[in-house]
């Protein structure tokens, strides 16, 4: 029991180790630069392409969730009133479902568009994000699908094609190709990239578990549970800011891959983490 208890500790730093190394592998021997400290960099400068746009959005796509928690937490589980609070936000759910590619072309293309230094036009972003909001839906489904499956063959296959379709937004944001053609134009891009996405992303899924971890502890500690309302308030701030991330760090990722495949980098180690 005991030496299970500490591979459990142990499998997060080995996990950590496999990707160092993997990355350092890639970096020497891939054509293609990719320097995480840059893309982490251009992942925050997007955002100032059009601040209130994206945070704007970025509330309408995560704080309506944390605001309705104080309606749905506390509520007796019978199956009547499940079935209630089901059909109540039932309506609100099939909007998000159509609402959720939207935003996420509209958030994605702003922030590619100002790593590209053109010039933002929230309002050509918008009519650009409707056109393809059916085709981005349908594409999300396939990825969802595609990770459920993954999923259920030990993470492993999921967490691949999760690297190799990491810019299918962006794709077709900046490119306006079809669903289908933005898989293939994903792993073009990110073939000889994966391992330091890799690393990338474990590096984000470690920041972000402390922030929230801190921002949870916090409301806690001075709210308590008795202030629910003034919590999810709190909670929905935090999510619409950290929520401009994952789009803007997409946009990252893809305008790094596009640089990277016109032209040459370093391939040493420091080149990983420029």
């Amino acid at each position: 029991m005991a030496a299970f208890a500490i591979l459990l500790l142990l499998l997060p730093v080995l996990l950590i180790a496999v990707a160092l190394g993997g990355a350092w592998y890639e970096g020497r021997r891939s054509p293609y630069a990719f320097g995480i400290g840059r893309v982490i960099s251009n992942t925050f400068g997007a955002i100032g392409g059009a601040p209130l746009a994206l945070f704007g959005a970025s509330a309408l796509l995560n704080a309506p969730m944390q605001l309705a928690m104080p309606l749905i937490a506390g509520r007796p589980a019978n199956a009547d009133q499940l079935i209630a609070i089901g059909t109540s936000l039932a309506p609100f759910g099939i909007l998000w479902i159509l609402v959720y590619p939207f935003l996420k072309l509209f958030m994605t293309g702003i922030a590619v568009d100002t790593l590209a230094g053109q010039p933002v036009d929230p309002g050509a972003t918008s009519r650009m994000a409707l056109r393809r909001t059916l085709p981005a839906l349908g594409m999300l489904i396939l990825f969802g699908i595609a990770l459920m499956m993954g999923m259920v063959l030990f993470l492993v296959p999921a967490l691949i094609l999760w690297l190799t379709w990491f810019v299918v937004v962006p794709v077709m944001a900046a490119e306006g190709r079809g669903a289908i053609e933005c898989f293939g134009r994903s792993q073009e891009l990110l073939r000889g990239m994966r391992w330091r996405l890799l690393v990338l992303l474990a590096i984000g899924g470690v920041l972000y578990i402390v922030a929230t971890g801190m921002v949870q502890g916090l409301v806690l500690g001075l709210l308590g549970t008795d202030n629910s309302w003034v919590s999810a308030g709190i909670q929905a701030v935090f999510a619409t800011l950290v929520g401009v991330l994952p789009a803007t760090a997409a946009a990252a990722v893809y305008h790094e891959a596009r640089t990277a495949k016109e032209g040459s980098g370093s391939h040493d180690l420091e080149a990983v983490f420029a």
